[in-house]
């Protein structure tokens, strides 16, 4: 029975570029709502039902982010890693529709673009931290 691999090297940098990306992710988040809060009480001529959902849709989507960062600081668990793909999946399906539909300036599109690649990447070169009666179990 060997105990858990200490995270290497490779691993390491990963996860702190992975903590980078979700950081900078949070605080354009938090950038975001702030404008859309904004945004919806000055839009006066739409129905307030839509603008409500599309609030409350970035609120949901900025606590998602938040506690994957926030998780990735304490855990560093496989669900930490697994949300980080989607989040990352998901930034670079909305980065595409920006970029295609002209929903906002090309330069915002191309840098999510680039944002959700090293995102997506740096999780999958994150290595779980397992805890060591796991590994234990797994080994046999």
């Amino acid at each position: 029975m060997s105990s858990s691999p200490g995270v290497n090297g490779r691993a390491k940098r990963a996860w702190g570029v992975l903590l980078l990306v979700l950081a900078i992710e949070v605080c354009g988040g938090l950038v975001l709502l702030v404008s859309m809060t904004g945004g919806m009480l000055a839009a006066g001529d739409e129905p307030m039902g839509q603008r409500l959902s599309i609030f409350l849709a970035a609120v949901l989507s900025l606590v998602w982010v938040g506690v994957t960062f926030a998780a990735s600081l304490r855990v560093r668990a496989s669900w930490v890693r697994a949300s980080a793909i989607t989040i990352h999946v998901l930034i670079f399906a909305a980065a595409t529709g920006i970029l295609q539909l002209g929903l906002a300036d090309a330069r915002l599109g191309w840098a999510l673009v680039v944002l959700a690649l090293v995102g997506f990447f740096a999780a999958l070169a994150a290595r779980p931290v397992v805890a060591s009666g796991a590994a234990a179990t797994l080994d046999e």
